[in-house]
């Protein structure tokens, strides 16, 4: 039996929404019946996007990291739409950085979209003035963050971050009735990884093959579903075998 999902009368914001699982979990969503607040800042992007879903998705073109630009375009669709029912936090970058050639502007970027951003959308959207009751969260995180490669020091502690942080953050969320949960994704084809993905040792080890993002955006609709209520403050891997 294939498992269908339900979100008609919900709302959420999604970030990273212009390509690969942010965009893909908001079409998903969407076709479930939420409305839906996609946000990055390729407004090409997120217009062929919106295209697709006019009655679902409102799109915002905005930089996750300037939180008073965040908190405009939340603010307005709230207004519009009503109070949020959750989020996903989808947005991130890719850097190959060998230690010789570290650049600490770029390793902060890493982290300040990643995961300082992942911080404040939750500080903004868990608000009474933007939130429902009983809302659910999910962050990206990575294989990356338990499994070392190569030229990816910044990325690897920045999704090791999102772990630790949210193991803390769920704890205070949970006092409200907000669940925070964690996606970590083998490798998976998408406009970032592309390249990486030619590199055989990679694909070689994921004993089901390269992921698409639907591989990964069920577990996230799971985690924002009713069915996940008992759920929260968890990292789940899904990776293709790679960790295994």
């Amino acid at each position: 039996m294939e498992v269908t999902f339900n979100f008609t009368g919900k709302r959420f914001v999604v970030t990273g929404a212009s390509s690969g699982m942010g965009r893909q979990i908001a079409k998903e969503l969407a076709l479930a019946g939420a409305d839906v607040l996609a946000i990055a800042r390729r407004l090409p992007e997120l217009e062929q996007l919106q295209a697709e879903f006019p009655k679902h998705i409102t799109i915002a073109s905005a930089d996750v990291t300037d939180y008073s630009a965040i908190e405009q375009v939340v603010s307005t669709f709230v207004q519009e739409k009503g109070k949020l029912n959750g989020s996903v936090h989808a947005a991130g970058i890719l850097t190959f950085t060998p230690l010789r050639a570290f650049d600490e502007v770029q390793a902060k970027k890493v982290m300040d979209i990643s995961f300082w951003a992942g911080i404040n959308l939750l500080k903004l959207i868990t608000k009474k003035k933007y939130s429902m009751d009983s809302t659910s969260h999910v962050q990206f995180s990575s294989v990356s963050a338990s499994r070392g490669q190569k030229g990816l020091s910044a990325y690897s502690a920045t999704k090791a971050a999102i772990h630790a942080g949210v193991r803390s953050v769920a704890k205070e969320l949970a006092d409200r009735g907000h669940r925070l949960n964690v996606v970590s994704p083998g490798w998976v084809n998408t406009d970032m990884t592309k390249d990486t993905l030619t590199n055989d040792t990679i694909v070689n080890e994921h004993l089901l093959g390269i992921g698409t993002p639907e591989d990964v955006s069920g577990m996230v609709l799971f985690l924002l579903s009713n069915r996940a209520r008992w759920i929260t403050g968890a990292d789940f891997v899904v990776d293709g075998g790679y960790l295994a």
